[in-house]
């Protein structure tokens, strides 16, 4: 019993280091946290408006676009912090 809680003890120090050396290399997982908090109000209804006419794209309600075309939207809406 105490070979196997051995071996084990030493697998999990041998690959912990793979582990976090992963993490480092794939920082997307870790920036959706770093993402700013997106909150839908009146002035945002008049900013996707306006993205939507940018993109030459049919005018339509927030709740009716897809998660990509929203995703979208919030990755313009940041770098469009001036638009009300």
């Amino acid at each position: 019993m105490k070979r196997i809680a051995g071996a084990l003890v030493l697998a999990m120090g041998l690959t912990l280091p793979m582990g976090i050396a992963f993490a480092q290399d794939h920082p997307e997982h870790h920036e959706r946290q770093d993402r700013p908090h997106h909150e839908w109000n009146d002035s945002e209804n008049g900013a996707w408006h306006q993205y939507l006419k940018e993109h030459h794209k049919r005018d339509r309600e927030w709740n009716r676009a897809s998660k990509r075309e929203q995703r979208n939207y919030w990755k313009w809406r940041d770098q469009h912090q001036d638009v009300h």
